[in-house]
């Protein structure tokens, strides 16, 4: 196999040297239009000289000397600024209702600086990605590249709301601990009994519960459908044909955005402008949102060349862009990802892969998919006159969020809610999980990208939640949870349309979307289907009521039926792929560096 460029901005290439001594400017008040002063950190190289600049805003009060360090002794001006009403900045905090006009403001300021050169680029995940979407769609001539990492384009459909559902540990724990104040004070979460706090009744109250008053968690709450508030927050979806600066998108397997991180991708390939189109790249990993910290994940290890030198990969970018320096980043396939079970990087010409062969796996059983081991099966053949599968769903006893998609990276919450691959079986013992699981693989199978569950169900509930998580049976039983979707049933027809309850009794067709992966189950391994009415405290419960969102301290319990027969083919639609000893010219291999050609 020939080995060609790895996406870790460790070939001979050229790229800019740490070869400046350092200067520091510090609390540097930056105007904006309303007369509010912004902080910022400034790291300049220690010479005369206009330089490109990094720019990265945030609302957590780092000071920015690592990165500051690394671009500065580099070549580069590096710009950290506090988000207004944080830290040291001036103004009041909102998430992203001042990101735009302040980040123009910025921009402008950086532009008329002695030291800046004109041209700019932004780093930076999660909010600190959030914010250079909330710029690029304003077209600032001065901005010519972003890395936006692990952040979605539409806080409606994934960020603050999931499908319907509330992201109840991501909010309660970055907003009402986190964000709330001036400073974060993230040494109050081990005070917290975190179980007790997540089941606080009703939502709307947690801020208070919390010592925290928050305008924002009110506001996330009372909007519980899409409306105007939402498209405002909503900093880029539907606007990428706006956007000039091409984005280095980057993610992980096991992060809460990772189909949001291709939703972003394909809206800039396909709905973007000149170089912003033809430039934008993504890379994903197998990795939560805490990119690329090291090789292993949750309960498994990825191995060493999963870990990737992510300030080499940006600086790669920004030297190509910014310094027109040929690093050869443009001259690779816009798509790299991380294909686990075999543990591979691999570059890829788009997304989804030209090659995929969308496959139909058919739910089947006898009626006891939650109750007997092996009695749920996966399989390519249609089901016939099947009985459906039952359980109780009781949001007083919600199935617990074990590993998962999530962007939970605040350490002493772990004990509550960890990313990343575990094993299940302690999840699928429960007599409210059904699992269906194909037999073991004869041959290697490969799935990778987005994966749709088209499910037939019905409750006796005016409203309930459907969830469901995609699982890599070892040979030895372990059960490694692969990815995972959900859906409000009010939802059922459009997260972006009113909620309609449900008729109890009635048989309703849910298309549930499930989180992109890409995995090889290998020979012996076993493909399984989980599913069940909670995932918790990753989303809030559902109360089974139909009551207003986030008002109720009622809970009931919900009765649940899925079918699996000739009228209601319930299937999961896996994107198999080839194996590469079958590939055409469709993909490439990416190899360890050290590999020869051969």
């Amino acid at each position: 196999m020939k080995s060609i460029s790895i996406p870790m901005g460790q070939s001979c290439a050229m790229k800019s040297e740490p070869i400046y001594d350092l200067r520091i400017l510090r609390d540097v008040k930056v105007p904006m239009r309303d007369g509010v002063r912004l902080s910022a950190n400034i790291f300049l190289p220690d010479t005369e000289g206009r330089f490109p600049v990094i720019f990265e805003r945030m609302p957590y009060g780092a000071s920015g000397r690592e990165s500051g360090e690394f671009y500065a002794r580099r070549g580069y001006a590096f710009v950290m600024q506090d988000c207004r009403g944080r830290h040291d900045s001036e103004g009041e905090f909102y998430p992203f209702r001042d990101d735009t006009p302040d980040g123009l403001d910025s921009l402008d300021w950086i532009c008329a600086q002695p030291w800046s050169n004109g041209r700019v680029g932004m780093f930076g995940p999660s909010y600190l990605g959030g914010v250079q979407w909330a710029v690029a769609g304003e077209r600032h001539p001065a901005l010519q590249a972003i890395v936006p990492n692990v952040i979605p384009c539409d806080f409606w459909k994934s960020g603050y709301w999931r499908n319907g559902a509330f992201s109840l540990a991501l909010n309660a724990l970055w907003t009402c601990l986190e964000i709330a104040s001036r400073t974060s004070d993230l040494d109050m979460i081990p005070s917290y009994d975190l179980n007790k706090f997540f089941r606080h009744l009703p939502l709307r109250t947690l801020d208070s519960h919390a010592g925290r008053p928050c305008e924002f968690w009110q506001d996330f709450l009372e909007h519980s459908q899409y409306d105007d508030y939402w498209k405002r927050m909503s900093v880029i979806h539907g606007r990428f044909d706006q956007v000039a600066a091409p984005a280095y998108i980057m993610c992980g397997w096991y992060d809460y955005y990772t189909g949001e991180s291709f939703d972003a991708f394909t809206g800039m390939r396909t709905q973007a402008r000149g170089k912003a189109r033809e430039q934008s790249r993504i890379i994903m990993g197998p990795w939560s949102h805490l990119i690329s910290i090291s090789p292993e994940l949750g309960e498994v290890d990825f191995g060493v060349h999963s870990h990737l030198d992510i300030n080499g990969l940006a600086l790669r970018w920004f030297d190509c862009l910014l310094k027109d320096i040929d690093t050869g980043v443009l001259d690779e396939p816009p798509v790299a990802l991380f294909v686990m079970g075999v543990n591979e990087w691999r570059h890829e010409n788009e997304w989804p892969l030209a090659r995929t062969r969308f496959t139909d796996y058919y739910l089947h059983s006898s009626g006891a998919a939650g109750t007997v081991p092996e009695d749920g099966c996966l399989s390519v053949d249609m089901p016939h006159d099947q009985p459906p599968d039952h359980y109780v769903y009781d949001p007083e006893d919600p199935v617990p969020t074990v590993g998962g998609n999530h962007s939970i990276c605040w350490r002493d919450a772990f004990h509550v809610i960890q990313p990343g691959p575990f094993d299940q079986q302690s999840v699928e013992q429960r007599h409210d999980v059904l699992t269906y699981t194909t037999p073991p693989m004869e041959a290697e199978i490969e799935v990778t990208g987005p994966i749709v569950l088209h499910l037939y169900a019905a409750t006796d509930a005016c409203d309930t939640d459907w969830t469901a998580k995609v699982v890599d049976v070892y040979p030895d039983r372990r059960a490694i949870n692969l990815t995972e979707g959900n859906l409000r049933a009010r939802f059922r027809k459009s997260i972006y349309d009113p909620p309609q309850l449900l008729e109890p009794g009635k048989v309703y067709a849910y298309r549930i979307e499930i989180q992109p992966t890409s995995n090889v189950f290998l020979k012996g391994h076993r493909i399984r289907l989980e599913i069940s009415s909670s995932n918790f405290p990753l989303w809030d419960r559902n109360p089974n009521t139909g009551h207003k969102q986030g008002h109720d301290a009622e809970l009931r319990i919900a009765r649940q039926t899925v079918y699996h027969n000739s009228q209601h083919p319930s299937r999961i639609v896996l994107p198999v792929i080839a194996r590469p000893e079958s590939l055409g010219e469709g993909a490439n291999t990416i190899e360890h560096p050290d590999a020869t050609d051969g």
